[in-house]
């Protein structure tokens, strides 16, 4: 009884188990041919188009039912007469085969065998130059900022190694007509960190763009203040579609229209708009051309369209990046610098001149430059400066009162204010260790024979200073 029970019970698994691991193991078709469909006809028809279009499951193509890849979304790239289908976070690619193509159906076929799936949830797939490639997205417990670039002759992904990872949630545009792959911030989510912090994501607010010629990225800037409020409580969801400047980006009920080749931010100014579009914010089947905007209804067979010029928009007074955050420590640091180079300078200066002024004292025996002058060289030094302060020179006749030879002889009248304003001269000159004089003297306009005495303009604080410390 044991043993009958044994094998009916791995009759019955084997029974369960055989569907499912033959669902599992079912293989995406190499080949299928897509009826010409209003859908199909106008985007593959249309020759200049280049967009991409997430299909919903009345435009898919690709059978996945059974499979795998079952309820995986389906991604429309089309760039002139190349057509590619990709299934969402996987690798695998289909392209248009125009050669074989009846007058009812297109023909599509798988050109990847690549194996891996999940790794790439949410990436960007575009194409430039005729290269399909792949950037960022989630996988393997942590977000990414790698990218891909399909090789069409292994027909696997290889990894297209940069200067460095920068990881876009999503908010990320191509320039298709320049190479560049522009990042506003960074998302850098890791669940492999401790931290809820690194689950849910921290935000880096530096914004970069990557070189497709070059593969290096560079910096543009920082985030501006204002576009950082607008990107900082939303998801990857709110970045609507992309445009040939940019991507629109929906917060609640208001529109906005992040264009990265002018680094600016434009609002709507139309409430019709912003209705449609929040309408149409989760409708698949979208794609701008020209400055419409297109949506395929399934129902009617055909494209509902609504034009999308920035008439409907005002400009917003703000970028979407400006100056570099480190610009503004530069700045700091460079103005720390010179004021330490300064302030050392000045230090130095003074430590020189007191040095100097020490020596000088030697010189002049005293023990402060304020003692320098004495007696009629400090009166005379006085009465100078009281008449500068009106802007008046001094005669002869007021020195000899001065200096208390009025009453003597003009030869040693003479000599004694020679000698007193020499001695003055001379004694300045060591104080300020330069050969300046302090006193000056010129003819009269009325007398020439005459000379009238006064301080030079540039000396008299220089001398006060001197004065003040007795």
């Amino acid at each position: 009884m044991f043993y009958k029970k044994i094998i009916f019970f791995t009759v019955y698994s084997i029974l369960n188990f055989l569907p499912l691991l033959n669902a599992q193991n079912r293989s995406l078709p190499d080949q299928f041919f897509a009826p010409k469909t209003p859908f199909l006809a106008k985007i593959i028809g249309t020759k200049d188009l280049n967009t991409k279009i997430f299909m919903s499951k009345s435009t898919e193509l690709v059978t996945t039912a059974g499979s795998i890849y079952d309820g995986t979304l389906q991604e429309l790239i089309k760039a002139h007469d190349t057509v590619y289908i990709l299934l969402e976070r996987t690798g695998v690619v289909y392209a248009l085969d125009p050669v074989v193509d009846s007058s009812k159906n297109y023909s599509f076929h798988r050109i990847d065998k690549t194996i891996n799936i999940n790794y790439n949830i949410e990436c960007n797939n575009f194409l430039y130059k005729n290269h399909l490639y792949s950037y960022g997205g989630y996988g393997f417990w942590k977000l990414n900022g790698l990218l891909r670039a399909y090789n069409f002759i292994d027909r696997e992904w290889d990894i297209m190694p940069a200067n460095e990872e920068i990881i876009s949630n999503g908010y990320n545009w191509v320039d298709t007509k320049e190479g560049k792959l522009y990042v506003p911030f960074q998302l850098i989510s890791n669940a492999g960190i401790k931290g809820p912090q690194n689950i849910s994501g921290i935000r880096q607010y530096d914004s970069y763009y990557l070189d497709l010629n070059l593969m290096e990225w560079k910096k543009l800037g920082t985030l501006s203040t204002e576009a950082k409020k607008l990107v900082k409580e939303n998801s990857i969801v709110n970045a609507f579609l992309t445009t040939d400047k940019g991507f629109l980006f929906i917060i609640e009920d208001q529109v906005y229209y992040f264009d990265f080749i002018h680094n600016s931010v434009f609002k709507s100014i139309s409430s019709e708009l912003d209705q449609y579009l929040v309408r149409k914010k989760n409708s698949l089947d979208v794609f701008y051309y020209k400055d419409t905007l297109y949506n395929y209804s399934n129902n009617s067979k055909g494209f509902d369209q609504r034009a999308l010029t920035m008439a409907d928009f005002t400009k917003l007074n703000f970028p979407i990046w400006g100056l570099d955050k480190n610009y503004y420590y530069f700045v700091v640091t460079l103005i720390f610098l010179f004021v330490l180079i300064a302030f050392t300078i000045w230090l130095y200066n003074k430590m020189v001149k007191k040095k100097i002024q020490q020596s000088n004292l030697k010189i002049l025996k005293t023990k402060s430059i304020g003692q320098a002058f004495i007696g009629t060289e400090l009166s005379l030094i006085q009465l100078l400066l009281e008449a500068a302060s009106k802007d008046m020179h001094v005669e002869i006749h007021q020195i000899n009162h001065v200096l208390g030879i009025k009453d003597k002889n003009i030869g040693l009248q003479k000599k004694v204010r020679s000698d007193v304003i020499n001695t003055i001269n001379e004694k300045y000159a060591i104080i300020v260790n330069a050969d300046i004089p302090l006193i000056s003297s010129i003819r009269k306009e009325e007398d020439k024979r005459f000379y009238e005495y006064f301080i030079n303009e540039d000396e008299i604080k220089s001398i006060k200073k001197i004065l003040d410390k007795k």
